[in-house]
C-alpha cells in the first residue's frame, strides 16, 4: 500500500515538473528565437525614424509662434485628417530603407502567435505587429491587432500602448468619434498603470485636435485636470510646460509667461528649468521688454548646466535682434545670422529662426529674399520643415511663372503672327500664378490672376472654363450667388470637362447633373422634375434639344418642357413658348401633332378671338405632311396662312374691338397674324439656335 502511494506521488510530481518545464522551455525558446529579435529589429526601425530622440526628450522643444495659424491658413477640408497626424505617419521615402525589417517583425510575430500561443510573449507580439502595420499605414490590420490585444489582455503591460495606438489608427481613418473615445480610454488605462508617458501623449493629441478645431480652452483642459490628479511634482512640471507651450504657440505671450513661471512651483528637472526660463525671456521680448529679455539670455549663457543648449539661446537672441531692428536687411543683423549659421550647423532651432525671418519678409512682399530663408529652413527635418517647404515650393513656382510670362510678353512684342498661341501660353502662366497665390491663402491676388487668365483664354476653350471654375471656388464663401452662377455656367457650357462634376457637386446636384447621353439626360430631367427641381429639369431637357437635336428624344423633351410649365409650374406663357418651338423644329413628330391644335387655339384665345373648332381639327396627319414638304415657307408662316379663315370674329358686330395697344380701323385677322409674326421673329430671328430657357422661379 505504501509503495503504491509513493509511486502515485512520484508520478504526480513528474507530471507537474513536466508541465512547468514545458512552459519554461516554451517561453525561453520563444524569447531567444523570435521575440528578442522582434524587439531588436523594432529598435533599429525606430532609430531609422528618429523616434528615439523624441522618446528620450533630452533636448528643449522648438516652439514657433503662429506656426499653427500658418498651417491652417486655409483650414483643412472637413473630411480631412487632422494636420498634426501627418507628422506621425511614416511616408514611403522614410519606410523604404526599413521595409524588410518591418516585414520581419510581422513574420516573427505571426510565428509567435501561431506556434507559441501559450507563451508569455503573445501580448508583446500583438503590439509589435500592430505597430508594424501602423508604420506601413495599414490602418485596418493595425486596428484589428490592437483590439485583439485589448480584448485578451485588458490589464496587460501593453494595454496603454495598444489604446493610444488604436486612437491614432481611428483618427487616421477619419473616425473622429471613435478616436476621441479611444483617447479617453487610453488616459484611464494609463493612469491605472501609472504610464504618464502614454497619458501625456494622449493629452497632446487631444490638445492638437482642439487647437485645429479652434478651441484653445479645450486644448488646455486635459492638462489642468491632470495637474489636479497627479501627485508627482516632476510630472506636474512637465504638464505645466505643455500648457505654457500652447499659449506660446498661439501668440498669447502674457499667458504663456505666467504659465512658464508656474513651472517653478513644481519640481522641474534641468531641461524643464531651461525651457521655462528660455521662453519666459522670449515672451518678454515679444511683448517689447527687450532689455529684460537680453539680460535673461545672458544669465542663461553664464550657467554651465545649460552649456549644451547654447544654440537655443543664440536662436532666441536672433529673434530678439530681429524684433528690435525694423530693417530686416540690417548689416549687423545679417552678420549675426551668418555667425549663428556657421557656429551651429543644422540645428533645428536655427532652422526655425530662418523660417520666421522668411515669413517676415514674405508678409512685406519681398518674395525673392523670403525664398532664400525658406530654403535654409528646409535643410533638415524640423517642426517647420513642412510649412517651409510649402512656401519654398510655392515661391519657386511663382518666380519661374513670372519669368516665363515676361519672356512671352517680350516675344509677343517681336512676333505678332503667333498671337493666339502665345496668348494660350500666357493664360496658362497666369493661371499658375493664381494657383500659387491661392495655395498661399492670398485669395484676392489669386482672383485677379484667374480673371487675367480667363481674359487671355479662348472663350469657348476648357482653359477658360477652368479659370471660371477657380473663381467660382474662391467666391463660394464670400459671394455665393456669383459662385453658383459661375458653377451653373460651367456645367452648361463644358459638361464633359473634368471640373464639370465638381461644379455640379458644389451646386448640390447629383451624378445625374453631368451626364452626356441623350437618354440619360432625358431621364435626369424627369428625375429632377419628380423632386420639383424644375430649374434643373428645364436645363436637362434643353440639353437634350441643344446637344442631340437629331435624337428622337429631342421633340419628346420639348413636349415634356411644355407639359411641365403648363401642369406643374402653371406658367402658360412658357408652355406655349416650348410648344411653339416643338412645332417649329419637329413638325412631323407625334408630339407636334398632339399640341398643334391646342397652340393655335391658345394663341387665338389670348387675343380674345373665338375660333372655329371644325377648322382647327381637320385631318392633322395630312396637314402636317403637306407643311413639312413645303420649302418656300417656314412652319410659322404656313400655320398663319392655313388658318386665315379660322381666325375670324363670329360675333354679330364686325367692328374692331377696342384692345389696348391696337390701332382702330384694322382687321382682327391682321392683328392676330401680326402678333404671330412678332413671336416668329423672337423665336427664329436668333443667329444661335441654342435655346436658353426663360427664367424660372424656384418652386
Amino acid at each position: 500500500m505504501t509503495s503504491w502511494r509513493i509511486i502515485s506521488l512520484l508520478l504526480l510530481l513528474t507530471s507537474v515538473l513536466g508541465l512547468t518545464g514545458c512552459s519554461w522551455y516554451d517561453n525561453r525558446i520563444t524569447y531567444f528565437n523570435t521575440y528578442y529579435n522582434m524587439q531588436r529589429i523594432r529598435g533599429e526601425v525606430l532609430d531609422e525614424f528618429d523616434y528615439q530622440e523624441e522618446l528620450k526628450r533630452n533636448r528643449p522643444r522648438v516652439l514657433v509662434p503662429g506656426l499653427d495659424s500658418i498651417k491652417l491658413a486655409s483650414g483643412p477640408p472637413k473630411n480631412s485628417v487632422y494636420q498634426f497626424l501627418r507628422g506621425l505617419q511614416i511616408d514611403r521615402t522614410k519606410l523604404q530603407p526599413v521595409t524588410q525589417k518591418v516585414d520581419s517583425i510581422l513574420i516573427k510575430g505571426s510565428k509567435v502567435v501561431a506556434f507559441h500561443p501559450k507563451s508569455q510573449y503573445i501580448e508583446g507580439s500583438l503590439f509589435l505587429m500592430a505597430e508594424a502595420y501602423f508604420f506601413r499605414s495599414e490602418w485596418v490590420p493595425s486596428q484589428q491587432k490592437c483590439l485583439e490585444l485589448i480584448e485578451r489582455f485588458p490589464d496587460g503591460e501593453y494595454s496603454p500602448d495598444a489604446h493610444i495606438l488604436l486612437a491614432k489608427v481611428y483618427l487616421m481613418q477619419r473616425k473622429v468619434s471613435q478616436g476621441t473615445q479611444a483617447l479617453s480610454k487610453a488616459v484611464d488605462v494609463a493612469w491605472y498603470r501609472d504610464r504618464y508617458d502614454v497619458a501625456s501623449e494622449a493629452y497632446r493629441i487631444q490638445a492638437e485636435m482642439a487647437i485645429e478645431d479652434g478651441d484653445i480652452e479645450k486644448a488646455i483642459m486635459p492638462y489642468k485636470q491632470a495637474l489636479i490628479m497627479c501627485e508627482d511634482a516632476g510630472q506636474r512640471a512637465k504638464w505645466q510646460i505643455e500648457i505654457a507651450s500652447i499659449y506660446y504657440r498661439i501668440g498669447k505671450y502674457a499667458l504663456a509667461e505666467a504659465a512658464f513661471k508656474k513651472v517653478f512651483d513644481e519640481n522641474p528637472d534641468a531641461l524643464g528649468q531651461f525651457e521655462s526660463l528660455l521662453y519666459i525671456a522670449s515672451c518678454r521680448a515679444r511683448q517689447g521688454s527687450f532689455d529684460e529679455a537680453s539680460e535673461m539670455y545672458a544669465q542663461l549663457e553664464d550657467r554651465k548646466a545649460f552649456t549644451e543648449w547654447a544654440s537655443f539661446i543664440q536662436a532666441e537672441r536672433l529673434a530678439l535682434d530681429r524684433l528690435r531692428q525694423e530693417n530686416a536687411k540690417d548689416k549687423t543683423l545679417l552678420a549675426r545670422e551668418r555667425f549663428a549659421d556657421t557656429s551651429f550647423v543644422g540645428k533645428p532651432e536655427l532652422m526655425a529662426q530662418s523660417f520666421q525671418k522668411g515669413m517676415a519678409l514674405y508678409k512685406t512682399g519681398d518674395y525673392q529674399e523670403a525664398l532664400k530663408y525658406f530654403a535654409k529652413a528646409k535643410v533638415i527635418r524640423t517642426p517647420v520643415y513642412d510649412v517651409a517647404n510649402k512656401y519654398y515650393s510655392a515661391l519657386r513656382s511663382w518666380d519661374e511663372a513670372k519669368r516665363r510670362l515676361y519672356m512671352l510678353d517680350q516675344h509677343l512684342v517681336v512676333d505678332t503672327s503667333r498671337k493666339d498661341s502665345i496668348n494660350r501660353l500666357r493664360a496658362g502662366e497666369l493661371y499658375s500664378i493664381g494657383r500659387v497665390h491661392e495655395n498661399l491663402d492670398r485669395r484676392d491676388s489669386a482672383l485677379i490672376y484667374y480673371r487675367w487668365a480667363f481674359g487671355a483664354s479662348e472663350p469657348s476653350s476648357e482653359d477658360a472654363g477652368k479659370c471660371l471654375f477657380a473663381q467660382a471656388r474662391l467666391l463660394k464663401d464670400t459671394e455665393p450667388i456669383v459662385s453658383d452662377s459661375l458653377f451653373e455656367l460651367i456645367s452648361l457650357r463644358w459638361p464633359r470637362s473634368p471640373f464639370a462634376k465638381e461644379a455640379a457637386a458644389n451646386l448640390g446636384f447629383t451624378a445625374d447633373a453631368t451626364i452626356d447621353d441623350a437618354a440619360e439626360l432625358y431621364a435626369s430631367g424627369s428625375k429632377f422634375r419628380a423632386i420639383k427641381d424644375y430649374a434643373f429639369a428645364s436645363r436637362q431637357y434643353m440639353a437634350v434639344v441643344n446637344k442631340f437635336p437629331e435624337s428622337e428624344l429631342a421633340p419628346k423633351a420639348l413636349y415634356a418642357m411644355g407639359w411641365m410649365f403648363e401642369r406643374d409650374v402653371h406658367r402658360n406663357d412658357s408652355a406655349i413658348f416650348y410648344y411653339q418651338l416643338l412645332l417649329e423644329r419637329y413638325p412631323r413628330s407625334e408630339y407636334a401633332r398632339e399640341v398643334r391644335a391646342s397652340v393655335e387655339f391658345a394663341l387665338a384665345k389670348i387675343n380674345g378671338v373665338e375660333v372655329s373648332d371644325s377648322t382647327l381639327l381637320r385631318d392633322l396627319d395630312k396637314d402636317l405632311l403637306q407643311r413639312a414638304t413645303e420649302k418656300d415657307k417656314d412652319v410659322m408662316q404656313q400655320l398663319m396662312d392655313r388658318n386665315k379663315d379660322a381666325f375670324q370674329v363670329t360675333a354679330p358686330n364686325m367692328n374692331l374691338p377696342q384692345i389696348p395697344g391696337m390701332t382702330p380701323g384694322g382687321s382682327i385677322n391682321n392683328v392676330l397674324q401680326g402678333q404671330m409674326r412678332d413671336a416668329q421673329g423672337r423665336i427664329l430671328g436668333k443667329q444661335d439656335t441654342t435655346v436658353i430657357p426663360p427664367p424660372l422661379p424656384k418652386p
